[in-house]
């Protein structure tokens, strides 16, 4: 059975959105070290992995309505285990499990992908640090087992979550760890730990910084609530913004700098709301009813929206104008052609839509028909017509919205706690 969205008038009230994958998993990785209970927040969906391999390691993980509650084992508690540890696609969540996995006493196996960019600086400092990370294979490796020393690391330009993986892994080595890095770099990682009162020092020299922990420093258990990914707050923005009278404040989001193209395209458009900050790059998103405008989206800037095209192209149907998306061909490759499909969609509502190769054009200010629409199982797709679904002149039935779940399990009722009825 399909997902029934029924029209509205406005939309009403408070809504928070899962939290951000990298923070999340950042959080619950922490804790598994801890020295005591930790509570984590408003992880998304997709921290499940992290939870799964933790409980792999010997920690005990319960689920408590939006939290999961994580009982720590200390610096060096993990359990060994025999299976090779599965890491290909992890990024900068796997950086950090590696440095905690290099620094016990056993032994452990992991599996990286062939060509493993992202890993293979920080393995070589690792190795350095004399915690393993030598190649088996040509994508298996060992770590652990080792007496780890700290040393002075050259790392002018590292990415924050290889920083935070060096200060973890230092944390494991008798003495201290020290990092160089530019005066560009923000201290973000260094408040992660100071909060979790581990000791971080960082003294400025000329345009560098010099960066430094003292191992043997234990980490100490913390509540967090994981701000929410702004990319899953969209789908509430939206509406606010096109159906008049509505009056919404997203939560607790995370809005960074080089995040926030679609957010500055709403704003462009004509799109009103205000930004409260809350601190830690967080805000509580004040939206509200907007007169908007016609726009072209190409070249780089479409590329930096690529995942919200659907909801851009729903959107377009209440702009007094048009709105024209070029250059998303990227839409047309995988499992079905996107762009195709949209446009194949929102004709057979009656929408005022054109495509040609490199994309879309949607007349606005027209009425939307009501239908049955198949999300083909993709999330951003299934998004974009309950959004349609608003606005429309009757009911929209969306068939194969499963994929949503994977993205934000709440999203259909957290929509319809929103919405006052037509009468």
């Amino acid at each position: 059975m399909g997902e029934s969205i029924t029209p509205t008038k406005k939309v009403l009230g408070n809504v928070r959105v899962p939290g951000e994958q990298v923070p999340a998993e950042r959080a619950l990785l922490l804790a598994a070290i801890a020295a005591g209970e930790s509570r984590v927040r408003y992880a998304p969906p997709s921290s499940l992995r992290v939870v799964q391999l933790l409980r792999t390691l010997g920690v005990e993980v319960a689920s408590e309505r939006d939290t999961w509650i994580v009982k720590g084992k200390g610096l060096r508690g993990l359990s060994p285990v025999e299976e090779i540890v599965d890491l290909r696609g992890w990024g900068a969540s796997g950086l950090l499990v590696l440095a905690m996995l290099a620094g016990h006493s056993f032994i452990t196996r992991v599996k990286l992908e062939q060509e493993a960019d992202w890993a293979e600086p920080l393995l070589s400092l690792l190795a350095a640090m004399g915690m393993g990370g030598q190649r088996e294979t040509e994508a298996v490796y060992s770590l652990g087992k080792a007496n780890p020393v700290g040393v002075t690391h050259d790392a002018l330009d590292i990415e924050a979550d290889e920083k935070l993986a060096i200060l973890v892994a230092g944390l494991y080595c008798e003495g201290v760890t020290q990092m160089r890095e530019s005066s560009k770099n923000r201290n973000r990682m260094e408040r992660f730990l100071r909060q979790r009162d581990v000791s971080v020092e960082r003294r400025r020299s000329g345009d560098e910084y010099a960066v430094s922990v003292q191992g043997g420093q234990s980490v100490q258990p913390q509540e967090v609530e994981v701000a929410g990914d702004l990319n899953l707050a969209y789908p509430f923005i939206l509406p606010a913004l096109a159906l008049k009278g509505s009056q919404l404040t997203i939560e607790r989001v995370a809005v960074r700098s080089g995040r926030r193209y679609f957010l500055d395209l709403l704003r462009q458009i004509g799109g009103e709301f205000e930004l409260q900050d809350l601190g830690e790059d967080t805000y509580d998103l004040h939206v509200h009813p907007s007169e908007l405008k016609s726009t072209r989206v190409a070249a780089q800037r479409a590329e930096n929206i690529l995942v919200q095209v659907p909801l851009l192209a729903a959107l377009a149907t209440r702009v007094q104008g048009e709105i024209v998306i070029r250059d998303v061909h990227a839409l047309r490759d995988g499992a079905f052609d996107r762009v195709q499909h949209l446009f194949e969609s929102l004709r057979s509502l009656q929408v005022r839509i054109g495509e040609f190769p490199e994309g879309l054009v949607i007349k606005g200010g027209f009425p939307v028909m009501g239908g049955v629409l198949d999300a083909r199982g993709d999330a951003h797709l299934a998004q974009a017509f309950a959004l349609l679904g608003l606005w429309a002149e009757d009911e929209i039935v969306i068939d194969n919205a499963e994929g949503v779940r994977e993205l934000h399990p709440d999203f259909f009722s957290a929509l319809a706690a929103l919405k006052e009825k037509k009468r």
